[in-house]
C-alpha cells in the first residue's frame, strides 16, 4: 500500500517542475532496499538495483519473484545470512547502460557501515569511466537505509528531472541526507544480528528479557533509543520522537514502514496525518530481502522537514 499525499496549504505543497522534452543530464540510481514506491520510481525514472542475498550457494535478488513470502519466512529462520553485494563488474555494466540516456550517473547507496556496496560500486564506477571517458559516475553514501535512503534518492531524482547538473543533483541529495531521520521498533534484534554488523546493539537488547528495542539510525550509525514492553508503547515512542524532531513551520515528508504489522502501520500513518499534516506521506512494506534481514514484527518511520 502506498499513500501519496500533498498538504492543501500552498506553503506546504511540493513545487518541482520537470523540463519538458529534455533528457535528464543525470541518471539517478539507488538500491532496492531504499523501498521507494513504484509510483515514484516510474515518475522520476529512478533506476533500481536489486540487492542480493546468498543462501546455500544460490543468489536471490530482492524481488518478489525470487523471494516470495513463503521463502522469506523460511529464510528468516536460518542462523546466518550472506549479504555480500554484487561484484564491481555488475555495477559497471549498469552505469554503462545508463550512459545511453544521460550524461552522468549518481548512485545513492545503502550506508557503508552495514554493507560493502559503496566500495564495490566505486570500483565499478572507475571501470565504467575507463570504458566511457566522458561519463561521470558519482557514488554517494546515503548513511542510512529504507525510505530514509529513498528520500535522499528521490531528492536527487527530482533535481535531475528538473534539468540540474550532477553537482546540483548531489547537493539536493546531500541536503536531505543531512536532515532525514530513521527510527525502528523491532520485536527483536536477533534477526539483524545474523549479519554480524550490529553485535553491540544485539548485546544491549539481549541483556533484557521480554522487551522490544527501538533503534535510531543517524548518519551511518545505529543508536539504541529505548526498550519498551509492548507494541503500543513502541508506537507512542515513535510519535514522541517525531514531535521532538519535526519543525512545524516546515513541510514534513514521512514514510511508515512495516514487516507483518500492517494494522499498526495504518494507525501510525493516521496519527502522523492528523498531528503533523505532512506534505507527503507513504505507507509501505519492507522489500523481501529487508524482510529476511530484519525479521518479522517491525514498524518504522523515516522523515525529514524541507525548507
Amino acid at each position: 500500500m502506498c499513500l501519496y499525499e500533498f498538504a492543501k496549504s500552498p506553503g506546504h505543497r511540493l513545487e518541482y517542475h520537470v523540463a519538458p522534452g529534455v533528457r535528464n543530464k543525470v541518471a539517478v540510481v539507488t538500491d532496492s532496499v531504499a523501498a521507494l514506491p513504484r509510483k515514484l520510481i516510474d515518475e522520476y525514472d529512478i533506476h533500481i538495483i536489486p540487492v542480493r542475498i546468498t543462501v546455500g550457494g544460490k543468489v536471490y535478488r530482492d524481488t518478489s519473484e525470487d523471494l516470495p513470502p513463503e521463502l522469506v519466512h523460511e529464510f528468516q529462520s536460518i542462523p546466518k545470512l550472506d549479504t555480500t553485494p554484487w561484484p564491481p563488474e555488475f555495477y559497471s555494466q549498469v552505469y554503462k547502460e545508463l550512459s545511453q540516456k544521460a550524461n552522468d550517473v549518481v548512485h545513492i547507496v545503502c550506508f557503508s557501515q552495514f554493507t560493502s556496496t559503496i566500495s564495490l560500486a566505486k570500483v565499478g564506477a572507475e571501470m565504467a569511466q575507463e570504458a566511457i571517458p566522458h561519463l561521470k559516475v558519482e557514488v554517494v553514501d546515503s548513511a542510512t537505509v529504507t525510505m530514509a535512503q529513498g528520500f535522499i534518492a528521490l531528492a536527487a531524482a527530482r533535481a535531475a528531472a528538473a534539468g540540474k547538473d550532477v553537482d546540483e543533483v548531489i547537493e539536493a541529495a546531500s541536503l536531505v541526507k543531512s536532515k532525514v531521520n530513521l527510527v525502528f521498533a523491532l520485536d527483536s534484534l536477533s534477526y539483524l544480528a545474523r549479519t554480524g554488523r550490529i553485535n553491540k546493539l544485539a548485546a544491549w537488547a539481549g541483556s533484557f528479557l521480554n522487551v522490544k528495542p527501538i533503534v535510531v539510525l543517524s548518519q551511518g550509525k545505529a543508536h539504541p533509543l529505548a526498550l519498551v514492553r509492548s507494541k503500543s508503547q513502541s508506537t507512542r515512542r515513535l510519535i514522541n520522537l517525531m514531535h521532538d524532531r519535526v519543525n512545524r513551520a516546515q513541510p514534513l515528508h514521512a514514510a511508515v514502514m512495516e514487516v507483518e504489522r500492517p494494522q499498526e502501520a495504518e494507525a501510525l500513518s493516521n496519527i502522523i496525518r492528523e498531528q503533523f499534516q505532512p506534505a507527503e506521506l507513504y505507507q509501505l512494506q519492507f522489500t523481501p530481502v529487508m524482510q529476511v534481514v530484519a525479521g518479522s514484527g517491525l514498524l518504522g518511520v523515516a522523515f525529514y522537514c524541507s525548507d
